[in-house]
């Protein structure tokens, strides 16, 4: 499955390794990102109030008012959907201003709502959003936490960790899913209503998904 990755301008975005038939857009001062990385994104959409430099040219850009309801990574999301992806990753989307961050946590629970899969990646962890009756089976070993989302998740089963839970539910103001651990290689992750956000370490855990 290949993989359309959005851009944004967060400080201190890893570089992407690019594979054949991946697709890179830009939102606004992500675009300055890709550049740093000595690449250039396929697709620029955005306001254009942050980029630093000018668009590049022979790059595909798609500038839009500075009065919108989008944000310019959300604009990003919906061109990447509408281009047929559905899987994302969010690279540059957190560890800047943190209302940006909870705004681009948002959109991992748009994707999920739309059958797509989303991944938000900071500082060595992917984040990920469930939906009603989502799962999401994780590979590897390493820290894992869950965490309602926007209210009560209700019907959350947890398997292949540490601290296991069958049809439990989880509320936003009480983080007992925090510091969680895969055993055994493999765990899943489901609820039946709701949402969560999953978190887990980039460096030995990877997820295994279909979309």
């Amino acid at each position: 499955m290949h993989t359309c990755y959005l851009i944004g301008a967060a400080p201190d975005a890893a570089p992407v390794v690019l594979e054949e038939g991946d697709y890179v857009i830009a939102a606004d001062g992500g675009c300055d990102t890709v550049r740093k990385w000595g690449l250039l994104p396929d697709f620029v959409v955005g306001d254009f109030d942050s980029m630093l430099q000018p668009a590049p040219s022979g790059v595909t850009c798609k500038k839009v008012p500075a009065e919108k309801d989008d944000t310019d990574l959300a604009l990003a999301l919906r061109e990447g959907l509408d281009r047929g992806y559905r899987r994302f990753e969010l690279i540059g989307a957190a560890g800047g201003r943190p209302d940006h961050t909870f705004a681009n946590m948002q959109l991992l629970v748009k994707a999920a709502s739309l059958g797509a899969f989303a991944v938000m990646r900071q500082d060595g962890f992917s984040t990920a959003a469930l939906t009603e009756n989502g799962s999401l089976k994780l590979r590897g070993s390493g820290k894992v936490s869950v965490f309602s989302f926007g209210g009560q998740a209700k019907g959350v089963t947890l398997r292949g960790l540490k601290y296991p839970l069958v049809e439990a539910e989880l509320t936003q103001d009480k983080p007992v899913g925090v510091s969680n651990e895969i055993v055994g290689g493999e765990a899943e992750i489901s609820l039946e209503n709701g949402v969560l956000l999953v978190f887990w370490e980039d460096d030995g855990i990877q997820p295994l998904v279909n979309v």
